[in-house]
C-alpha cells in the first residue's frame, strides 16, 4: 500500500537465523534442589500467593465470581464418581488423566479458598483411585504427563490435610505409574523429548511438576527427572520464534503453552528459578498469536488440526505476569468478562482443567488498549507465517481476516497453505473444516493425505492440475502493509505448488477495511487451477457473482479476472464414509484453464452486504 496499488511489489521478507538459550541443569555445586522452597504448597499456588488472591477478591468483582464459579463446580464433584481406567479407543486413557486434573484442581482450589475439608477428602478419593489403575498408559505418554499433573497439584495443595498412609499411597503411585515412566522415556531416548511439538512440552511439565511435588522424599529421581526436561525443554520451545506464532494452531497453542507455562511457573514458585525458560525467544510475543487469532466473534482462525471454540486461558495471566505484559491480563479479564457475565447465575462450568488458575494466577492489572498498543493488524513469522487483519476491535460484527503460509510437514499440519477465513457480521463465511478422526487409519502416518479435510481440496487455497500441494512444501508471508484504509499480505506458495506452476503468489487485502480482495498469480501452471472457499452460507450462483446467506446476513462474491469465468457450487463430500461427512457445507470456487496464457491472475472481490464494519 503505501504508494503501491500492489503489495506484489514489496521485497520479500529475508529467512533469519536464530539460536535459543538452553535451559541447563545448574553444575555439580549447585543443583537445582538446592532452592527448593520447604514444605507444602509450593507448586504454582504459594500460601503467600494466597494471601494476595484473598486480598485482591475483597475488591475485585470479577475474581471473587471466578472464586465463587470454581466453588460451584467443585460441590458438584463431590457426589460424581471417580475416574476409571478407561481407554475408549484402544489408544488412550487421556480423557480420564484430563478429568482427573479437572476434578483434582477444582476441588483442591476449593479446599484451599474455603478451608473444608470435604473438598480435600474428595481429592484424595480421587487420587486413590487413580493409584489403583495398572498403569498410566505410557504408550500414550500425554496420559501419562497429565495423571502425573493431576497428582502433582492435589498432592501439593492438600498436603496438610491428607493422612500420612494415604500421603504415602499417593506418592509411590506417582513414583511407580508417572515419574519412572518418564525416566525411562528419558534414557531410552523416547520420540517426545526430542520432538519440537506440543507432546514435548506437556510431557516435560508433567514430569516437572510431579518431580517438584515430591522432591524431598524422592530426591534422586527428582533431580534426574529435572535435570532431563530442562535438556529437553529447548526442543519443544524452539517453535515459538521469530514472533511467537504457534505451527500447531491456536487450539494446539492453548494446550503446549499451558504446560510450558505450567513448567515455568511451577519451577520459579518451588525453586525460585526458572533456569532460563522465560528467555525463550518470542515467548513473550505469543500472547499476540493468542489475541489475533480470534475472530471477532471469539472463534478461532483454527489452521492445522485446530477446533474453532475460543475460551479464556490462564496461561495469559501466567505471561502477564512472568513478562510484565499488562494487556495479556486485561485481554484475558475481557475474556472471562464475557463468559461468565456477573448477571448470569452460577452453574457448574467445566471443560477447562486448568479453570482454577485462573484465580492462582490472577492479574489485574491492564487497562483498553490504544491501536498502537494492539493494532488491529499484525504479521506474526514463524514455521506457519500468520497474518491478520480487522475493520476493528470490540465489535462482533467486524470485518476479519485470517491467512498463513506454512510449513507442510508441521506436526498437525493440514495441506492449506494459502488458505484464509474470512468473519463478517458475526458470520464466519470462509471456513476451515479442521480435523478429522484421529483414530482413522495412517491419519498421523502414511495414509495422511488421502483425507480429504487434510489436503489442499477441502481448503481456501488453490487446487492446481487436481493435485496435491508439496507435501514437504514451506511458504513465507513475504510482504505485509498497513494503513488506516489498506492492508494485506502475500503468500508465496510456489514451493507448495511445485511441478504445477513456475510460480504462485497470492495477495489477500482488506480495502477501506470493508471489502476484502483475493488475488492470485500463477505462472505457467500444468493444468486447470481451482479457486475455492468452503462455506456454511446457502449460495445464490450468478455468472461471475455469487450471493452466501447465512444468519440473516449476505456477502456478495465477484469474479473479477479472468474475464468470462464463473462460480459454481462443489460438494465436500469426502471419497470415504469413515471420514467426516462435512454436512452443511459446501465449496463456491471457480476453475480456470490455463489455455495458451503463461501467466493466469484470478482475482475475486468478497462484500459483507449488511454488516457495520467498525472504524477505530
Amino acid at each position: 500500500m503505501r504508494n503501491h496499488g500492489s503489495l506484489f511489489v514489496v521485497l520479500l521478507v529475508a529467512n533469519v537465523g536464530l539460536s535459543l538459550p538452553c535451559p541447563s541443569p545448574a553444575a555439580e555445586d549447585a543443583r537445582p534442589l538446592d532452592g527448593l522452597r520447604a514444605g507444602h504448597p509450593r507448586l504454582l499456588f504459594t500460601a503467600e500467593d494466597q494471601r494476595r488472591i484473598e486480598k485482591l477478591a475483597e475488591n475485585e468483582p470479577l475474581l471473587a465470581r471466578l472464586i465463587e464459579q470454581n466453588r460451584v463446580n467443585a460441590t458438584a464433584m463431590l457426589t460424581q464418581p471417580t475416574v476409571i481406567y478407561s481407554i475408549p479407543d484402544g489408544k488412550r486413557l487421556l480423557g480420564q488423566s484430563r478429568k482427573c486434573i479437572e476434578r483434582v484442581a477444582a476441588m483442591a482450589m476449593a479446599y484451599r479458598l474455603s478451608g473444608e475439608r470435604k473438598f480435600a477428602d474428595a481429592v484424595v478419593r480421587e487420587l486413590l483411585a487413580a493409584a489403583k489403575f495398572k498403569d498410566w498408559n505410557p504408550r500414550h505418554f500425554l496420559d501419562t504427563a497429565e495423571m502425573t499433573t493431576a497428582y502433582a497439584i492435589g498432592y501439593d495443595w492438600v498436603f496438610d490435610a491428607v493422612d500420612p498412609a494415604d500421603r504415602s499411597t499417593i506418592r509411590e503411585a506417582m513414583v511407580r505409574l508417572g515419574l519412572q515412566p518418564g525416566m525411562k522415556c528419558y534414557e531410552n531416548g523416547g520420540w517426545w523429548t526430542r520432538g519440537d511439538n506440543n507432546w514435548n512440552q506437556v510431557c516435560n511439565g508433567g514430569m516437572l511438576l510431579g518431580a517438584l511435588a515430591i522432591a524431598e522424599d524422592e530426591k534422586e529421581l527428582a533431580e534426574k527427572i529435572i535435570d532431563n526436561a530442562l535438556a529437553s525443554i529447548p526442543r519443544g520451545v524452539s517453535v515459538y520464534p521469530p514472533d511467537g506464532a504457534y505451527p500447531e494452531g491456536p487450539g494446539y497453542w492453548v494446550y503446549g503453552t499451558a504446560y510450558t507455562a505450567l513448567s515455568m511457573m511451577g519451577m520459579r514458585s518451588a525453586l525460585g528459578n526458572d533456569f532460563d525458560l522465560h528467555k525463550t525467544p518470542a515467548l513473550d510475543r505469543t500472547g499476540l498469536f493468542r489475541i489475533h487469532t480470534i475472530g471477532p466473534a471469539g472463534v478461532y482462525f483454527n489452521y492445522a488440526d485446530s477446533g474453532t471454540t475460543s475460551r479464556p486461558v490462564s496461561t495469559m495471566f501466567a505471561l502477564s505476569r512472568a513478562y510484565d505484559r499488562p494487556l495479556y491480563a486485561w485481554w484475558n479479564r475481557r475474556q472471562l468478562a464475557k463468559r461468565f457475565p456477573p448477571e448470569a447465575m452460577i452453574r457448574p462450568s467445566g471443560r477447562d482443567r486448568f479453570f482454577p488458575l485462573q484465580i492462582a494466577w490472577y492479574d489485574d492489572r491492564g487497562t483498553t488498549p490504544s491501536l498502537d498498543e494492539l493494532p488491529r493488524d499484525v504479521l506474526l513469522r514463524g514455521r506457519q507465517d500468520v497474518a491478520t487483519m480487522r475493520s476493528g476491535w470490540g465489535d462482533p460484527n467486524a470485518i476479519y481476516v485470517g491467512v498463513k503460509g506454512g510449513d507442510n510437514r508441521t506436526n498437525h499440519g493440514h495441506l492449506d497453505i494459502g488458505s484464509f477465513v474470512l468473519d463478517a457480521g458475526g458470520v464466519r463465511w470462509a471456513v476451515d473444516l479442521g480435523s478429522d478422526d484421529y483414530n482413522m487409519p495412517g491419519y498421523f502416518g502414511g495414509r495422511r493425505w488421502q483425507y480429504y479435510r487434510m489436503t489442499n481440496h477441502s481448503h481456501n487455497t488453490l487446487v492446481i492440475d487436481g493435485r496435491l500441494q508439496n507435501t514437504a512444501a514451506v511458504a513465507k508471508i513475504v510482504a505485509f502493509d498497513a494503513t488506516p484504509e489498506r492492508v494485506g499480505a502475500v503468500v508465496d506458495m510456489t514451493d507448495a505448488y511445485k511441478g504445477q506452476a513456475q510460480s504462485v503468489l497470492r495477495e489477500i487485502e482488506m480495502l477501506g477495511r470493508r471489502t476484502v480482495r483475493v488475488r492470485d498469480k500463477i505462472v505457467a501452471p500444468v493444468g486447470e487451477v481451482r479457486w475455492g472457499i468452503v462455506t456454511r452460507a446457502a449460495v445464490k450462483l450468478a455468472g461471475n457473482k455469487a450471493l452466501l446467506e447465512q444468519d440473516g446476513k449476505t456477502l456478495e462474491a465477484e469474479i473479477v479476472a479472468p474475464a468470462g469465468a464463473t462460480f459454481e457450487v462443489v460438494s465436500t463430500k469426502p471419497p470415504t464414509a469413515r471420514e467426516r461427512q462435512n454436512e452443511g457445507t459446501r465449496m463456491l470456487a471457480t476453475r480456470v484453464e490455463p489455455g495458451d496464457a503463461r501467466q493466469l491472475r484470478i482475482e475475486i472481490l468478497l462484500r459483507p452486504a449488511n454488516q457495520g464494519a467498525a472504524e477505530e
